[in-house]
C-alpha cells in the first residue's frame, strides 16, 4: 500500500444505510510515507467533513498528524514529533502542550497504514503508544470473502475491526452507539500530480 502513490476510494455505511464516502491518498516520501484521508460523512448526523493527515518515519511511526473536522463547528488537532527538542507538540485550536518524547508512537492513520506490515499470528496481541494513551492490535483468524483471503485485526479501545486484503485495508467496522459504522474499499486509482500538503 505504501510502495507507490495511490488513491483508495471508500464508501461508508451506518446501520446498513449509505453514510458518505472517502478518499485515502498515500505517497512514499523519503523513507517514510505521507497520507491524507478526506471523508464526507452524512450519518450519523450531523453531516461532517473530516481530513486526517500523517507523515511517518521509515518504520511507519508518526512524525506529524493533523485532524480537521468540520460540522456544526470546525476543529483542528495536530501532533508533531520534535525529536531534537525531545518533545511531542500537541495543539488543539490555539492551545498547545509539549509532552516528553519517550518512544515512537502511532496516530490513527499511521496505525492503519502499518497493519499490513505487522507479522502477527492469529491470537497474538501487540501494544503501541499513541498520543494520550495506547492501542492494542489483536490478530484475529483469517476469513475468506468471495474466494479471497483477508487478514483481520481488532483494535482496542474502540473495538474497531479491520480487514486487510493483499496489503490494503478493504473493510473497517466500528460500533457507534447501537449501530455499526463501516468503510468498504470501492476502488484504487493512480495518484495524480503532487498536490501541496496543508
Amino acid at each position: 500500500m505504501t510502495e507507490r502513490p495511490a488513491v483508495y476510494l471508500y464508501r461508508y455505511f451506518f446501520a446498513g444505510e449509505p453514510a458518505g464516502e472517502g478518499k485515502l491518498e498515500v505517497r512514499p516520501q523519503g523513507r517514510g510515507v505521507k497520507a491524507a484521508l478526506s471523508a464526507e460523512v452524512l450519518l450519523p448526523l450531523p453531516k461532517t467533513r473530516q481530513r486526517w493527515q500523517t507523515e511517518t518515519d521509515a518504520e511507519g511511526f508518526s512524525l506529524y498528524f493533523a485532524e480537521r473536522v468540520e460540522g456544526r463547528e470546525a476543529r483542528v488537532f495536530t501532533v508533531e514529533r520534535l525529536e531534537e527538542e525531545g518533545v511531542v507538540l500537541v495543539t488543539q485550536g490555539k492551545e498547545s502542550l509539549a509532552l516528553p518524547f519517550v518512544a515512537p508512537y502511532h496516530d490513527p492513520l499511521s496505525l492503519l497504514l502499518a497493519l499490513p506490515r505487522l507479522e502477527l499470528l492469529p491470537g497474538e496481541v501487540v501494544r503501541f503508544p499513541m498520543p494520550g494513551g495506547r492501542v492494542y492490535v489483536e490478530r484475529l483468524a483469517d476469513v475468506e470473502v468471495e474466494g479471497r483471503l483477508r487478514l483481520q485485526y481488532r483494535l482496542r479501545p474502540g473495538l474497531t475491526l479491520v480487514q486487510v486484503e493483499e496489503g490494503v485495508p478493504v473493510r473497517l467496522a466500528q460500533q457507534v452507539g447501537n449501530h455499526v459504522f463501516e468503510a468498504h474499499l470501492q476502488g484504487v486509482e493512480e495518484a495524480k500530480r503532487r498536490r501541496r500538503w496543508v
